[in-house]
């Protein structure tokens, strides 16, 4: 009496998960939790279940394709280290696969779990607070993984991220001796490694150069944000405002526009990424700039030495730079009146 094979199809259906689940549970993708991968392992064995060879040799190969996930491609930082990081990877022969996670740790998992199931030979990640264990699962199964922009603490991922507080300090410092106080500043999200690094900075730049405590809105890193944070910095009575990050920036000149507020006299503002956007105002605004395309290409190489079998490479702070432009360069109209 002939019996039928069983198949992937039955193997999922016993263990009670998706056929998908089940592929990835048996082929021990960390994604999967453990007790998941037990159980569909168990029901493969009690079925005298196997797997095709040649799709196990299929899946053992390079696929010459990276993954790559990144908050948002509306914000153009994120939107110009993805194409940085894309044309780099063109040129060394890979293909790259993008994903929006929307600021959110649970797209980022679903994101990173769907780029494993594809068999990518590296992820490329800005990470949120709250995905350690994801991450860390998927280096210690072997997949090459560098986290961009953004760090996470207490983790040994390879990481490439700029340094804010040289900069920081060059900001508040500028401000201050033209008199541009109180400065406020609109705050990233406290789950990223850049909102907490960058606020830090600020206040121990403030705390370095004498001053008391200064106005921080603590936002999200979008334009609403900055718009709603700009409003109440300016009701609050600020002099100057220093933006946090790119949607920020622009949602802090659409505040100003809509209040009828001269940037480059009413009030000064530093923002925060070289943008055409910002650099192209009737008043040039002042940034502090990360070099976003080195940033991609930097991370891009260090994934590269991975996937090619080196030992993991020291993690890199890259600098940021203070760019001077009218909308913060010139002396306060107080000052001036107490010269």
């Amino acid at each position: 009496m002939n019996f039928p094979i069983p198949t992937l199809k039955d193997v999922a259906a016993a263990a009670g998960v998706s056929v998908s689940t089940a592929s990835r549970a048996l082929a021990g993708n960390p994604v999967i939790s453990q007790e998941t991968r037990d159980r569909v392992q168990q029901r493969a064995i009690d079925l005298n279940y196997r797997p095709n060879a040649q799709a196990r040799a299929l899946r053992s190969s390079r696929t010459n394709i990276i993954g790559v996930a990144i908050p948002s491609l509306v914000n153009p930082f994120f939107a110009e280290m993805a194409a940085a990081i894309q044309l780099e990877a063109t040129s060394q022969g890979f293909s790259t696969i993008i994903s929006s996670t929307s600021e959110d740790p649970a797209q980022l998992s679903d994101s990173l779990e769907v780029l494993a199931d594809l068999r990518v030979d590296g992820i490329l990640a800005v990470p949120y607070r709250g995905t350690e264990k994801v991450l860390t699962e998927l280096q210690e199964s072997g997949l090459p993984v560098v986290l961009v922009d953004r760090e996470l603490p207490g983790t040994d991922l390879v990481t490439v991220a700029s340094d804010p507080g040289p900069s920081l300090k060059a900001a508040v410092a500028h401000l201050a001796k033209l008199g541009h106080l109180p400065v406020g500043y609109l705050s990233g999200p406290m789950n990223t490694s850049t909102g907490s690094r960058r606020l830090a900075a600020f206040l121990t730049a403030c705390r370095e150069l004498g001053l008391p405590e200064q106005p921080v809105y603590r936002g999200g890193y979008d334009r609403e944000e900055g718009y709603r944070g700009t409003g109440q910095l300016i009701d609050g009575g600020v002099r100057s405002i220093i933006a946090g990050d790119t949607m920020m920036s622009i949602g802090a000149l659409e505040a100003c526009h809509a209040r009828g507020v001269a940037i480059g006299r009413d009030l000064a503002l530093i923002g925060y990424d070289d943008h055409p956007v910002l650099r192209l105002q009737a008043c040039p605004v002042s940034v502090i700039d990360q070099q976003v395309a080195e940033l991609g290409r930097t991370a891009f190489h260090l994934l590269f030495e991975l996937i090619a079998g080196a030992s993991p490479p020291a993690s890199v702070h890259t600098p940021s730079t203070l760019i001077i432009r009218p909308s913060s360069n010139f002396t306060s109209p107080a000052k001036e009146a107490t010269s």
